[in-house]
């Protein structure tokens, strides 16, 4: 379990719980980079070139239809990383990863990491928990998406992007959100109208602001919550 009196090594969760010998296997490949919102890191099925452990940017998990539609499937930030695939002993991304939110993170070669990988028992764990969570995430979404309001959503996503970034302010345009939903800017409109009204949330050329948070989580879906404590189990461990 991370001991949280001892000295970070880094912001983002799995580096920062992995022995000492394991990240000095890691540190080596490490490279500090910046990610700007929108940004694109991987297109769907092509090969994983570099996997990323943010910090303090947001990576969103992106599907989209052949006639172009698209629809958010998941978010990381700094509790995980991108390029969980190769535990699965795939090398390919099953959907396109981009950047939600702005901030930093660190990038290597994915081929030294798979090495670093094999010799890392601890690094392999975090990373098959990571995975594990990823995959009840996506489930849970899926579940969402089919059974529960545009506004659920709306606000599960708002939620659950604040928990991850620790601000009330979020720098997220209306096509940002009509993909966090799958929906349409006509929906967003609407959605974000609404929940204003009900003192909510502020929303200001792009930037969202959680005014109200306890009735967000109270006016949202059960998935959330469930998510949520998937989530804190997963930080716990």
């Amino acid at each position: 379990m991370l001991n949280f009196s001892e000295p970070k090594r880094s912001k983002n969760f799995i580096l920062n719980s992995i022995p000492q010998e394991e990240y000095d296997r890691l540190h080596p490949h490490l490279e500090r980079v910046e990610l700007n919102q929108n940004d694109v890191l991987a297109h769907i099925r092509e090969p994983i070139t570099h996997v990323y452990f943010p910090t303090t940017a947001l990576l969103s998990l992106v599907h989209s239809t052949i006639e172009g539609e698209t629809v958010k499937v998941g978010a990381t930030g700094f509790e995980g990383m991108v390029g969980t695939t190769f535990i699965l002993n795939r090398d390919v991304v099953p959907w396109e990863i981009n950047v939600l939110l702005t901030g930093e993170a660190f990038k290597l070669n994915a081929e030294a990491f798979v090495s670093v990988l094999h010799k890392s028992v601890v690094l392999r764990q975090k990373v098959t928990a990571f995975a594990y969570l990823k995959v009840m995430q996506l489930m849970q979404s899926a579940l969402c998406n089919r059974f529960h309001t545009i506004e659920q959503r709306f606000c599960r996503w708002l939620l659950a992007t604040q928990d991850r970034v620790k601000t009330p302010e979020l720098l997220l345009t209306p096509n940002i959100l009509a993909t966090m939903i799958g929906s349409n800017l006509s929906a967003v409109n609407i959605v974000t109208g609404t929940l204003q009204t009900a003192g909510f949330i502020r929303t200001v050329r792009g930037k969202v602001t959680i005014l109200n948070r306890e009735e967000m989580e109270e006016a949202t879906c059960e998935c959330y919550h469930i998510i949520k404590d998937e989530f804190e189990r997963y930080l716990r461990n």
